[in-house]
């Protein structure tokens, strides 16, 4: 079946939670996954390292992004790419949205990871 081209943007696919950032994945391949994920304050995708390449645009808001040993302070239009292997996470200061790009799509252990920082509520593990 032939790939269905999409347009869409961040409003119309809003979600927010009370309890956790919140992934809203928008087209998938088996080459690559496109997600957009809505933080309140202080929310965050724990520290993980799994093996896919990821691309993060920062649309909306500030935050830390967690990349290898280091941390960056991110805004509005600011670029992340973080290659697979290495470990990364999101933490969101201000109420933030983040467009990432997957390669390839994650797999069940790697969502077991995010889960399992999520339910320990901890960023850095």
């Amino acid at each position: 079946s032939e790939a269905k081209v999409v347009v869409t943007n961040f409003d119309n696919n809003k979600k927010l939670s009370e309890t956790s950032f919140t992934p809203v994945q928008i087209f998938k391949t088996n080459a690559y996954a496109v997600i957009l994920a809505y933080f309140k304050p202080g929310q965050f995708i724990p520290l993980h390292k799994p093996n896919v390449d990821v691309v993060l645009l920062v649309r909306k808001g500030k935050g830390v992004i967690v990349a290898g040993d280091n941390k960056y302070n991110v805004k509005e239009g600011d670029i992340v790419i973080v290659p697979k292997g290495v470990k990364r996470g999101v933490l969101a200061e201000t109420e933030m949205e983040i467009l990432h790009m997957v390669s390839p799509p994650p797999n069940e252990r790697d969502h077991e990871e995010v889960e399992e920082g999520l339910r320990k509520g901890k960023f850095e593990g």
